[in-house]
């Protein structure tokens, strides 16, 4: 089943859609400076019963920039009004990383428009390990070395795999999202990511039926971030996959493409 896109012009920003699949709308949100289409090999695993839209968040892909500062909610309001302009609401909600925080905000704000929510190795809070590899990357912008998205790519690639070491290689989109990599873009998204935070009272009042997913080798957002939105989120299921790091959505899609789609199809 063929992927189509779309250039969506909201009221308030501007981004480009990937629809692919049949069946319940899924609205997909990817993570700090990555685009799409990094949904893509979960996305064709989905397809036979599930109707995919991954969409680029503000500084990425053709989306509008990120503007004078970024928060979480400038990002939840964006997904809110994408799900709008689809006009498909109330819609499955996944959000991996950023995504995730993205996605547990939006369910927060606008009940109305979350059918079910995934949270992808995610968390509602970071921790000081996860602020200071972000500071990290913010350190090697500022100082202003050469093929600065060259060395993100490679910096992630050396933590983002669980036990079986490196990743062979990362989707396109990730990091050099643009024919030019913007630094203020990046920096935008690393500036949301540091304000990133969600109580658990917040957390509370997500009525969406949640489910939450976690690799257990996961060094960005770990195993105790995911027991943490589990313990605080309303008669959420918790799933731990083994020997899995920070993007195992995109190492293991058949695994996660079965866990997603089972999760829809329960609720749907």
């Amino acid at each position: 089943m063929e992927a189509t896109t779309q250039l969506l012009e909201l009221p308030n920003f501007t981004t480009e859609i990937i629809r692919q699949g049949q069946g319940p709308t899924l609205l997909l949100i990817q993570g700090g400076g990555t685009g799409k289409s990094a949904w893509s090999a979960l996305m064709e695993r989905l397809a036979p019963t599930v109707t995919c839209v991954a969409y680029d968040n503000r500084g990425v892909g053709k989306a509008s920039d990120v503007g004078e500062s970024l928060s979480i909610e400038d990002l939840a309001r964006d997904a809110a009004e994408v799900i709008e302009g689809l006009g498909e609401g109330p819609v499955h909600v996944a959000g991996v990383s950023l995504g995730g925080f993205i996605a547990m905000r939006l369910a927060a704000m606008r009940p109305d428009l979350v059918r079910t929510l995934t949270l992808h190795a995610t968390a509602a809070r970071l921790d000081r390990r996860t602020i200071e590899q972000g500071d990290f990357r913010r350190q090697l912008i500022e100082l202003g070395v050469p093929d600065t998205a060259g060395l993100i790519r490679s910096y992630l690639r050396a933590w983002a795999a669980g036990s079986r070491g490196l990743l062979a290689e990362l989707p396109g989109d990730v990091v050099s999202h643009r024919q030019e990599f913007s630094k203020r873009n990046y920096l935008g998204h690393l500036d949301a990511i540091r304000n990133h935070n969600m109580s658990a009272s917040a957390l509370a009042t997500i009525k969406a039926p949640t489910l939450i997913t976690a690799g257990a080798e996961d060094i960005l957002c770990s195993l105790e971030n995911a027991r943490f939105l589990h313990r605080h989120i309303p008669n959420s299921r918790l799933i731990v996959l083994e020997s899995a790091g920070h993007v195992y959505y995109f190492e293991e899609p058949v695994l996660t493409a079965a866990i997603q789609g089972g999760w829809i199809a329960q609720h749907s």
